[in-house]
C-alpha cells in the first residue's frame, strides 16, 4: 500500500475518532465516507439534526484539512454552508488561527483533526444547533455579498 493511501485511511480513522462526540453526544448519524468534486482526498460526512459536518483532506499541491458545516432544512436539503474557521471566529469563540488548515505532512494532517474537533466542540457549546444553523445562513449570506 502506498504512503498516500495509508494517510487517506489513517485520516478517515482519526477523523472518525476525533469527531466521535458528534455521534455520541449530539445525535449525529455514523459518518459516511466521501470523495468530493472539491476535494482531492478523503472525507467524512456527519449528518445531524439540521446540520451536516464535512471533514475533508485536500491532498493536492498545498495539502490542507477543511471542516465545513451546512445548515439542513426540514426537507433534508442543504441551504447554506460555511467553513469552520470563519464561523468559529464570527461566533466569538476565538481567532481563525485556532482552526489551522495547512497540512504539509502526516503529523500536521492528523494534528489538524484534533484542532478542528476541539474548535467545533467549542462552537457547538457556544451556539445550540438551531442558532448554529441560523449563524451558518447569515455567515454564508455575508460571504456571498462581498
Amino acid at each position: 500500500m502506498s504512503r498516500a493511501r495509508d494517510l487517506r485511511a489513517e485520516f478517515r480513522t482519526k477523523a472518525a475518532a476525533a469527531f466521535s462526540f458528534l455521534v455520541e453526544e449530539s445525535g449525529f448519524a455514523q459518518p459516511e465516507m466521501t470523495e468530493s468534486l472539491f476535494s482531492t482526498g478523503p472525507g467524512l460526512l456527519f449528518r445531524g439534526p439540521g446540520l451536516d459536518v464535512d471533514v475533508m483532506f485536500h491532498d493536492g499541491r498545498e495539502p490542507q484539512v477543511v471542516t465545513s458545516l451546512a445548515a439542513v432544512g426540514p426537507d433534508g436539503v442543504r441551504s447554506r454552508w460555511a467553513e469552520l474557521d470563519g464561523l468559529y471566529a464570527a461566533a466569538g469563540c476565538g481567532p481563525v488561527q485556532d482552526v489551522p488548515g495547512q497540512a504539509p505532512n502526516r503529523r500536521s494532517t492528523l494534528k489538524r483533526l484534533d484542532q478542528h474537533a476541539t474548535a467545533l466542540r467549542r462552537l457547538m457549546a457556544h451556539l445550540p444547533a438551531p442558532e448554529l444553523s441560523q449563524s451558518i445562513i447569515r455567515f454564508a449570506a455575508l460571504r456571498w455579498e462581498r
